[in-house]
């Protein structure tokens, strides 16, 4: 089948095949990356196509439809979960689909296609003095679209991608095109929000081609700030209290000892924060509540310029930092878990117990990055020694503790193929809810199979 589906590509859409398909064999998912480092043959796609119309992507899907042929849609290739691994099916590179299609300054939306990347339409928009807030570590790597299906998060702390999109649309299996969303409506209550159903489904319903996001004036004051704390309970507590009396927009990152000593070489848990806001008397007075909830917590006020340190730090592209690791002869992944405030201290602490016994773990960076009055993301970096077993014995032991606290093993990466296994412990009845969704949209299994469902 995919000898003669790929004679009908080269008679259909020659124009659109890509020759030259090495990089896509494989995403950035460190398990993917340190298989191929160890010699594993991670096999290759039936065929690329790189579609620059959505007329051309809507016949390539017909087509694939019509002759059996799984799809797997590629954006920017950074996932670390697996999401956009080949399966052995057709890759359609999303790229090429990146224009900007209506920037509406009084209504604050953008719409665009999907395959545009998250740093062009970021550097687009603070050119004319706006911004979509979401800047997630991929930021130069990973489209609008890619980031919506895997239900990313940028790094300030309510930064979901969730929250920013109002309308869709999405190229069902069969060819079909469906609009999704308010549009102009704001809001409306006539039928239930099918555009969650979307956001994070990794391309398993549908690919995603359009979009439209709120975007924000630039905020043009800002205040720093950073604290350091003995204990890192008493940094979550801190945390807590900042989440529920301090509204956003701002950038709060708590580093525990061993993470800091890693990205700054402090030894201590510190607190780097940025408050930002439009009226610059009200950045002073949320600067002022912050020293007084820091105080709280036994806290001691350090030098505010760590926080550019730390965006500078951060700042540095993806594959650099992969590449470095790799060049020490370490390997590491990252553990985006998240939980409530009961639990939170109860899971960093197992973790940290846990992971460190594993044989060949060399260290855990824990920090918060997402606050929530409800609770907060837990990401962690797992640094250790480049063998699949302890790869795979980290994920396990992770899986365990957090599932059986009540919290989530994926708050913003999504699931993939790595975490696939673990969705029925965590959500049993939505998964078959979900299943039931796949099967009246996708019956033929032909959308990014093997991954989420």
């Amino acid at each position: 089948m995919s000898e003669k589906f790929l004679t009908l590509i080269e008679k259909n859409f020659p124009h659109l095949l890509v020759r030259e398909s090495e990089r896509y064999k494989r995403d950035w998912t460190p398990l993917l990356v340190l298989r191929e480092i160890l010699g594993e043959d991670l096999g290759k796609p039936v065929a690329v196509v790189s579609p620059s119309k959505i007329e051309e992507l809507v016949e390539i899907v017909k087509l694939a439809n019509e002759n059996n042929v799984c799809i797997v849609p590629y954006g920017g290739g950074s996932s670390v979960v697996g999401g956009s691994y080949h399966n052995g099916c057709l890759i359609i590179d999303m790229s090429k689909l990146n224009r900007i299609i209506e920037f509406n300054d009084t209504d604050l939306t953008v719409t665009v296609e999907a395959g545009i990347k998250i740093s062009d339409l970021e550097h687009w928009l603070n050119n004319r003095g706006y911004t979509l807030d979401y800047h997630p570590q991929s930021f130069y790597l990973a489209t609008i679209g890619g980031a919506i299906a895997h239900k990313g998060s940028g790094s300030h702390s309510q930064s979901n991608i969730e929250n920013l999109v109002l309308w869709m649309e999405v190229l069902l299996p069969n060819g079909d095109l469906i609009s999704l969303g308010s549009g102009k409506a704001i809001r409306t209550s006539m039928i239930p929000d099918l555009i969650r159903l979307f956001i994070g489904s990794e391309g398993t319903l549908g690919m995603i081609t359009k979009v439209k996001l709120r975007v924000f004036p630039l905020a043009p004051f800002h205040t720093d700030l950073a604290f350091a704390f003995n204990n890192f309970n008493k940094s979550i507590g801190f945390a807590r209290e900042f989440a529920i009396r301090l509204p956003p927009p701002h950038r709060i990152v708590i580093h525990d000892k061993d993470s800091s000593m890693f990205m700054l070489n402090l030894p201590y848990n510190i607190a780097l924060i940025r408050i930002r806001g439009y009226d610059e008397e009200l950045v002073n007075a949320q600067e002022r509540i912050t020293r007084k909830i820091a105080q709280n917590y036994n806290s001691n006020e350090i030098e505010r310029d760590l926080v550019k340190v730390w965006r500078d730090v951060f700042a540095r592209k993806y594959e650099e930092q992969l590449t470095k690791l790799i060049s020490s002869g370490l390997w590491n992944d990252t553990l985006d878990l998240a939980g409530s405030w009961s639990v939170l201290s109860e899971i960093y602490d197992k973790l940290k117990s846990e992971l460190l016994s594993i044989e060949g773990v060399n260290n855990v960076l824990s920090r918060i990055t997402h606050l929530y009055t409800n609770g907060a993301s837990l990401y962690n970096v797992v640094i250790m020694k480049q063998d699949i077993r302890v790869l795979e014995e980290v994920w396990e032991t992770a899986a365990k503790i957090v599932i059986n606290s009540g919290g989530t093993i994926s708050h913003h990466h999504g699931v993939g193929l790595l975490k696939r296994k673990w969705v029925k412990d965590e959500a049993t009845k939505q998964l078959e809810l979900l299943k039931s969704f796949k099967k009246l949209l996708d019956d033929k299994n032909l959308l990014n199979p093997g991954k989420l469902i």
